[in-house]
């Protein structure tokens, strides 16, 4: 086992799921069908647990179809659509910011100190899916594919394969692109 071979914490601290590398339609609707199947049977996320839409227009489109919500559901923070924790701009929750810790996020990089700026924060590549069921476990070690997680009630839940839509049913959508015109006749216009 890699974990212990390597002496990384096994507790999970943190998910990061989005960015503008995995933040696609089709990949939040896959990690949304891991979270919806544990709030189904009554799980939550044991480690903190972020999404950072890539873009407004997928942020707004995915709330308007409901899978923000789930994320929430679980536990999920929703962050702004931006770099974000990718480029260590968000707020660790911890009492040592120094100390040894393991996190997973869907991000592209993943060398030291480039998402929070402790050289001893170890931080582990996965997809969206694989990094939503992680957090929801809150240990590197569960393997999805064999494991069982178990709920308040006792009961041994084990995660189906992850479901996806690739394109809205709706289309994409957003209320403000951010976009704004030129004038129709630029020739006043003076720059300063």
């Amino acid at each position: 086992d890699a974990v212990k071979v390597n002496g990384w914490p096994e507790q999970l601290e943190v998910g990061l799921i989005g960015s503008c590398t995995n933040s696609s339609y089709e990949d939040i609707t896959r990690a949304a069908s891991i979270a919806e199947q544990a709030t189904n049977h009554g799980l939550k996320a044991k480690a903190e647990f972020t999404i950072t839409p890539g873009s407004e227009q997928v942020r707004y489109t995915v709330d308007r179809d409901g899978y923000l919500g789930i994320f929430e559901k679980v536990g999920g923070v929703v962050l702004a659509n931006a770099c974000g924790p990718c480029i260590g701009q968000w707020a660790r929750h911890s009492n040592d910011p120094a100390r040894k810790n393991s996190i997973v996020t869907s991000y592209n990089r993943n060398f030291a100190k480039r998402n929070d700026g402790n050289p001893n924060t170890h931080a582990f590549v996965a997809s969206p899916e694989i990094t939503t069921a992680l957090t929801i476990a809150g240990s590197l070690t569960f393997n999805p594919l064999t494991d069982y997680l178990i709920n308040d009630k006792g009961e041994k839940i084990k995660l189906q394969e992850p479901q996806g839509i690739e394109m809205p049913v709706k289309g994409f959508a957003v209320k403000d692109a951010g976009y704004q015109s030129p004038a129709a006749d630029g020739s006043n216009i003076q720059v300063l």
